[in-house]
């Protein structure tokens, strides 16, 4: 079973940076941050949506199972469409909500909301929040406990190095049972990223590699610097704690989705198959509570392979 635990499907772009500088499509998978215009997904993206039904075509293609759906600011909540995923595809995604926590004494509210409406997983974009917000802010207790009691999944891709790393050590400290995702495999070019993936010393929190290759984007395939990152991640906090994630998308602007998973999969780098399959799927599998796939997805064939 293979799993991707860090990825983002959108219906529209509407979003904001920090809480501040807008975000809007601009065509052809371009997007507009305040007076920048970009790339932001694969050119080929001409209505700049990121829907569904491409997302399992590059799944069916390469072999994966199941999408792990993350959120960000940047695009705007997509909350109302990923309930619409899910109830159609219940066995091929995993959604987080996305609540808006720039507003402390509003967000638990709706976050409960959200979580009435279905979803399994809460977003906390925290890196967006540096400065602003604390993470453990006492307002946001009710949501961690809620969280935690009903074994529901956080994800959180927190600012490079260890500026929120302290904060997010008293809520695991507090909430010793909440099960939680550090992304971006903390962010391992940057900064203090050790301390970030030492998080997952508690009982249940992982590590997902959603942007680790955007992170090592510059050596090109087969990326031996993440695959150096991932045994180095391995020796901190062991190999059953870490899952493989794409951040399709928008890191396509720079190599194919089945390269993302095949540098891993497909190389002789090191990892022996056992670690390969846990990072790959059955770490995931275990954290988000996922069924095993009735039969695991084979990569089509290729036709430049002949």
């Amino acid at each position: 079973m293979i799993v991707d635990a860090h990825m983002h499907l959108w219906s529209r772009v509407d979003g904001r940076m920090g809480g501040g500088v807008r975000v809007l499509p601009a065509g052809g998978g371009r997007i507009r941050i305040g007076e920048r215009e970009m790339l932001g997904m694969p050119a080929s993206f001409l209505d700049g949506l990121a829907r569904a039904e491409l997302a399992l075509a590059e799944f069916d293609a390469a072999g994966v199972d199941v999408g792990v759906v993350v959120q960000e600011y940047m695009d705007g909540p997509q909350n109302d469409y990923l309930l619409q995923v899910v109830a159609r595809w219940p066995d091929r995604f995993f959604v987080h909500a996305l609540p808006d926590f720039f507003r402390p004494d509003q967000v638990t509210a709706e976050a409960f909301r959200l979580f009435d409406q279905g979803f399994c997983g809460l977003k906390l974009s925290a890196a967006h929040l540096l400065d602003r917000v604390r993470l453990d802010d006492p307002r946001f207790a009710p949501i961690w406990e809620r969280m935690q009691a009903e074994e529901r999944v956080l994800a959180m891709d927190l600012a490079p190095g260890a500026a929120q790393v302290p904060a997010m050590e008293r809520v695991l400290a507090q909430f010793p049972r909440l099960r939680a995702a550090v992304g971006h495999f903390g962010m391992v070019t940057r900064g203090d990223w050790l301390s970030q993936i030492r998080l997952a010393r508690h009982a249940h929190v992982y590590v997902e590699g959603g942007g680790l290759l955007w992170l090592f984007r510059a050596e090109g395939y087969p990326f031996r610097g993440a695959i150096a990152a991932v045994q180095r991640a391995k020796a901190e906090v062991g190999m059953e704690k870490l899952m493989w994630g794409s951040d399709w998308p928008r890191t396509m602007v720079d190599f194919g989705y089945r390269q993302a998973l095949a540098f891993v999969r497909d190389e002789d780098n090191g990892l022996a198959p056992a670690e390969k399959r846990a990072f790959l799927g059955e770490n995931a599998a275990r954290l988000y509570r996922l069924p095993p796939a009735a039969t695991p997805r084979a990569p089509l064939p290729l036709v430049t392979e002949g």
